[in-house]
């Protein structure tokens, strides 16, 4: 399977040449531009085969924002996946993106600690259409949003990233196929996920279909409280 496409813009040029190195060096990551400019990500000519794209939230004075570029990179691009940097809590952002235009977009805390292994899964998942979108998508029951002490606040972002896709009807193979995983970690994780979400499990009952109902049912549950 190729590595995934990204475009990286980050306004802060020793950020950018550090974690453009970083992801540079992962074989399932594939950088096609990394770039301070916002004008010159939207120009990109070969936008329309790009997979995900890394934006920081502020880019500079006299420049549009994350989200704002996201869009446009969106109109060239409808299939991008859009990935949020940024220190700064992100819940404006829910209102201005259309409703139209809310799948495949997540949202990255910015840390001097971040793991970059679990980055390169955000950024495969968020190409697919499922990542973590925290912020967005209130009607996805493939959002993390999920209260302190709940089932799914003890699931990890790269547990909720599993569940998301076997929920789709992923098989745990193509899961791994997916996000580049070793198959046996996929495995593990989905253990640790189905004991977390279905921690009673009946007797004669399949853990796999009872641990994906509570997951939509867990997710749908918290839209609701929410709303």
């Amino acid at each position: 399977m190729r590595a995934t496409r990204l475009i990286y813009v980050e306004n802060d040029p020793a950020l950018l040449g550090i974690m453009g190195s970083l992801l540079a060096e992962s074989p399932e990551i594939d950088v096609v531009l990394a770039t301070e400019s916002p004008a010159e990500a939207i120009a990109f000519e070969s936008i329309e085969f790009a997979d995900v794209a890394l934006l920081d939230l502020a880019l500079g004075a006299g420049e549009m924002n994350g989200v704002d570029l996201g869009l446009a990179l969106r109109q060239r691009n409808p299939n991008l996946g859009i990935v949020l940097h940024s220190q700064y809590p992100l819940d404006f952002a829910t209102e201005r993106v259309p409703a139209n235009e809310l799948m495949g977009w997540s949202a990255l805390q910015k840390s001097g600690q971040i793991n970059i292994d679990e980055l390169v899964v955000l950024l495969k998942s968020t190409a697919l259409g499922i990542g973590n979108r925290t912020q967005f998508d209130p009607m996805d029951p493939q959002v993390s949003r999920h209260r302190p002490g709940s089932e799914l606040d003890r699931l990890s972002d790269r547990q909720r990233a599993i569940m998301g896709l076997t929920t789709a009807g992923f098989s745990a193979q193509q899961i791994a196929e997916q996000l580049a995983l070793n198959y046996d970690a996929v495995r593990q994780d989905l253990v640790r996920a189905y004991r977390i979400l279905v921690p009673d499990e009946a007797v004669g009952t399949d853990r796999r279909t009872q641990a994906v109902l509570a997951y939509v049912r867990l997710t749908r549950d918290q839209i609701w409280e929410s709303t």
